[in-house]
């Protein structure tokens, strides 16, 4: 009797190990309820943006964003003075309908500039998207415009003067009640530093000239990590908080690199569908074709590239073509994605689909461009006030940027009837390999369609999109602004500054030098106009 007592006693024991009698340790949470590491998606706008160089319909999401994430940086920084802490924000992701997070980023802030960050603004069509800018250090004003004319005559005259020469485009200066033309020019490339020409920056409240400047290059600029898509149950605990630990390995970044002119970010990762190019995502190398943007990672590139291989340009192609014609040479969508697929493959070829890595691989990988340091508990507190002040200034622009703050009205131009937006013109025919069965990343209002055979031209305005607004402003409007919480200084090597290299002697003429070289506006082709 006492021997079955006893054995009873071990089973009830033993059940309660297996079938969880302990109520305070439930079973573990279903992968695909935690938080997924993405490897497909949104740069960071403050890390890199291209260049509209035309009026663009604005990318408009459904819903409200959620509220912010507190994000948790790693234990080490890159080392520099130069660098910044720029807390992430939300993208909209239609095919999971609904947002991912972009994540934080250490950005090397270009010397002498300062943040201006973008936010989802409340349209009648849903929630648009308003781009950040760089902008000089130190201002206190800014200066709100009409809808700039269309530029005829983007693209450059002939070939570079010199192997070292890269083109900047056109712009507009507005200048005694009207714009004036500041011509295209040529300037010479440097090396570890990409020029960003003027161009103009939308707003609900008017159009803001961003002035030409120089950022340092890519492999520079400081540690980029992974967007996060996040369960909406996971984001909206009480006190939620979120540690960053992987990082986008920048050469990779380069390999997939495309383009959102109409959402003005860079999209990194498997984009290579037809559909894509139908929403407005394109590679980067059709800035060259469609001169709608410009793009300077991409000039940077083909410059530094340039005397190396001459088939450079050829060749980025060429891999698009075989990407987009093979999904199984696509990069990874998720990190979990990314490491199945390297656990299959022979260790020389897991490097080609190393899309991120965590953070700690990153500091003490051989060969790496960059120092690291520890953050000190004190740093740490500096950045959480960083991240709070650079919200408080997000929703600060938000306000004296809508209407009701320039007491104007903001009226939908006519419904778009629709133009097509050119596809992609290739040497060779590439063939499809069939509709990926994942999901995407992008900024739509609806499901990719499914590809076809050859790129496919829109037949209307991407998705998701609505027109541009026309601006009822005839006069500027100046706005005082508080300072931004984040401020590029010039970066020390060995005791020593290193400052970037001097504007182009184009871009400092002053708009008093360029009044009467607009030969459009003294025709009065472009008054009112624009594309």
């Amino acid at each position: 009797m006492r021997i079955a007592v006893m054995t009873l006693m071990v089973l009830a024991l033993t059940a309660g190990r297996l079938y969880g009698g302990d109520a305070d340790q439930p079973p573990p949470t279903p992968d695909q309820e935690q938080p997924e590491v993405l490897t497909s998606g949104p740069v960071h706008e403050a890390f890199a943006e291209p260049v509209n160089l035309e009026v663009q319909d604005s990318m408009v999401a459904p819903e409200e964003p959620p509220a912010k994430i507190q994000e948790i940086p790693p234990a080490d920084k890159p080392q520099g003075n130069q660098f910044v802490w720029v807390p992430g924000y939300w993208a909209w992701d239609a095919d999971r309908h609904g947002y991912i997070w972009v994540s934080a980023c250490w950005r090397a802030a270009p010397p002498q500039m300062c943040w201006v960050p973008g936010y989802w603004a409340r349209v009648p069509e849903g929630w648009e998207w308003v781009p950040g800018f760089w902008t000089p250090a130190g201002t206190q004003k800014v200066e709100y415009l009409p809808v700039p004319p269309a530029i005829e005559n983007i693209e450059p005259p002939g070939p570079p003067p010199s192997p070292d020469d890269i083109w900047a485009p056109p712009c507009r200066y507005w200048y005694e009640g009207h714009y004036v033309l500041r011509p295209g020019y040529w300037v010479h490339g440097q090396p570890g530093w990409i020029w960003v020409p003027s161009h103009y920056v939308y707003t609900p409240r008017g159009y803001v000239f961003a002035g030409g400047h120089w950022d340092y290059a890519l492999d520079r600029r400081g540690v980029l990590f992974a967007p996060v898509y996040f369960p909406r149950h996971v984001r909206e605990r009480p006190r939620f908080s979120y540690s960053l630990s992987i990082v986008i390995d920048m050469g990779m970044l380069r390999v997939s690199l495309f383009t959102c002119p109409r959402y003005t970010h860079y999209y990194f990762g498997d984009y290579y569908d037809d559909a894509y190019l139908r929403v407005g995502i394109y590679p980067r190398f059709e800035s060259e074709r469609l001169h709608t943007w410009y793009d300077p990672l991409y000039e940077h590139d083909r410059w530094r590239n340039r005397k190396a291989d001459p088939h450079w340009e050829e060749n980025e192609r060429h891999q698009y073509d075989l990407r987009r014609a093979d999904k199984d040479l696509r990069p990874p969508r998720t990190y979990h994605e990314m490491q199945v697929r390297e656990a299959k493959l022979p260790e020389p070829q897991r490097r080609s689909f190393e899309m991120a890595r965590p953070m700690s691989e990153a500091v003490t990988r051989k060969g790496t461009p960059m120092k690291f340091e520890p953050v000190s508990s004190g740093e740490r507190k500096r950045i959480a006030r960083q991240a709070t002040d650079v919200d408080k200034f997000r929703d600060q622009r938000n306000r004296w940027e809508s209407p009701a703050a320039g007491r104007k009205t903001v009226a939908p131009l006519p419904e778009s009837k629709g133009t097509p937006a050119p596809s992609p013109q290739r040497k060779g025919p590439a063939s499809a390999s069939g509709e990926r069965k994942g999901p995407a990343t992008g900024p739509t209002a609806s499901t990719p369609a499914e590809r076809k055979d050859s790129a496919a031209a829109p037949t209307e305005r991407p998705s998701g999109s609505v027109s541009h607004r026309d601006l009822k402003m005839t006069k500027p409007e100046t706005v005082k602004i508080p300072k931004s919480p984040i401020v590029g200084k010039t970066a020390t090597e060995n005791k020593r500054e290193v400052a970037p290299p001097s504007k182009p002697a184009e871009e400092r003429q002053s708009t008093r030098d360029a009044k009467g070289k607009d030969t459009d506006k003294k025709k009065g082709k472009d008054d009112g106009k624009s594309r």
